[in-house]
């Protein structure tokens, strides 16, 4: 895998975006005189007619896609468009910021899982949290891939992107797809197995193993069904210009189909837990509080149904590496927002040790704030709750001990008394003013 990082790195080096051609391949150059003349519509040495009128420009174009190849057609594009002063679109830094950021973000989520499971007491390291460890660990590549690949292509108009550089940005896109892929279920199982922690009751726990085994399923088959897209492999990233041989599938619908199930068992998740926790007798601010972290996690549902809509050009679109835009920052913002959902529950039980009056649980002792939201605050749930005879003593206990000696000179004798201790009495309690005497104290 370094190797492999160090090869996609040292792709991005030296890499010049094209400048102009003086001309334009031949053939585009011959369909361009041809057509004008044929049409009539502008004479030849009107630049802006024949920038400007849309009939000729498009029979141009059929023209030079049915007489160019794909690498040269690209080339009579950028003639034309640099011809006419187009300018050129440039959405390079968009791509890696957004992404760069997000991941800080999930690192910084994960940081504050860990401190609070590892450091502060009170909690256990679980499956939950070793599955959220192989989340972060596809999250990192996945993200910091943005940069390399937006320096490849990614954000540029692909008629100012060399061939080659288009092939390569291709196959960073490809093991793009593949992480992001395998990080949602991985995200979802580890939520999956938190429920598993939290919940003991038995309909929630089959409807916990049956998603983990959908999320495993989504996993195997969409990751299989990636890497088969072509056929051989290599043409995902070679066939885009009609000169590599291969067979691929309909991506289009394989990419809706892997976000419409990533959706649904996205809803799956969330809405499984609510019904026990609305029968929860909680507190109003630990309900707002339960209510703030699915709120994050509808959130990362509500990216990918927005990702949804990038999704039209997705595999139909004959500008790749500006129309991917938006695939691209949209997925690397939705994995960062999964971890970081998965991560609340740890997150707040830090703060509330951090800052306890804001986020401390209205509960005392040394349970996990987890085991808390199943535990009723309704005080008249134990009406008859009696103070016990710890919570009678006082704050600061003072005991003191005599002993009383006598005797003679060169004969000693002692006697013992036993002295009885008077409890403490609060005026405030029943049970105080009883006097009852403690366990003697022993004799000196």
């Amino acid at each position: 895998m370094l190797l492999w990082c160090q090869g996609v790195w040292s792709l991005t080096k030296n890499i010049d975006t094209p400048a102009p051609s003086e001309t334009p391949p031949s053939c585009g150059l011959k369909c361009i005189q041809q057509v004008t003349l044929a049409t009539g519509l502008c004479p030849l040495n009107n630049r802006t007619c024949l920038c400007t009128n849309a009939q000729l420009n498009q029979q141009i174009s059929l023209c030079v896609q049915s007489n160019c190849t794909v690498r040269d057609s690209l080339q009579v594009l950028r003639y034309s468009k640099h011809e006419c002063g187009v300018p050129s679109r440039d959405r390079t830094a968009l791509v890696w910021i957004i992404s760069t950021v997000f991941l800080a973000l999930g690192l910084l989520a994960f940081f504050l899982r860990v401190v609070s499971k590892l450091f502060m007491g009170g909690q256990t390291w679980g499956p939950d949290d070793w599955v959220m460890v192989l989340a972060v660990a596809i999250m990192i590549p996945l993200n910091g891939l943005s940069y390399p690949i937006s320096r490849i292509a990614l954000g540029k108009d692909i008629w100012n992107v060399q061939p080659n550089d288009i092939t390569q940005f291709l196959y960073i896109f490809f093991w793009d797809e593949l992480l992001y892929l395998g990080a949602l279920p991985v995200t979802k199982i580890s939520i999956l197995l938190f429920y598993l922690k939290v919940f003991s009751k038995r309909e929630i726990r089959l409807g916990c193993w049956i998603l983990i085994g959908l999320n495993v399923a989504y996993f195997i088959v969409f990751e299989l069904t990636c890497i088969f897209q072509c056929r051989p492999v290599e043409g995902a990233w070679r066939a885009w210009d009609g000169e590599f041989p291969a067979e691929c599938n309909n991506i289009n619908i394989q990419g809706w189909a892997a976000a419409v199930c990533n959706i649904v068992l996205d809803l799956a998740t969330l809405v499984l837990p609510l019904r026990e926790l609305y029968s929860l007798s909680l507190s109003l601010r630990k309900k707002i509080m339960v209510m703030m972290m699915f709120c994050v996690g509808f959130f990362v549902t509500i990216v990918s149904v927005v990702r949804l809509n990038s999704l039209a050009t997705y595999a139909t679109t004959n500008n790749v590496t500006q129309d991917y835009v938006e695939i691209g920052y949209w997925s690397t913002i939705e994995v960062p927002v999964g971890i970081i959902c998965a991560s609340m529950p740890a997150i707040h039980s830090l703060l509330s040790v951090v800052f306890p009056n804001v986020f401390g649980s209205t509960q005392r002792g040394g349970k996990s704030n987890y085991a808390n939201l199943s535990e009723p605050t309704d005080p008249t749930s134990n009406p008859l709750k009696i103070p016990s005879k710890v919570s009678l003593k006082p704050a600061i206990r003072v005991q003191k001990e005599f002993f009383i000696k006598s005797g003679r000179r060169g004969d000693v004798s002692y006697t013992d008394h036993e002295l009885l201790q008077i409890p403490f009495r609060d005026p405030n309690s029943r049970l105080s003013s009883e006097k009852k005497p403690t366990t003697p104290l022993e004799s000196v």
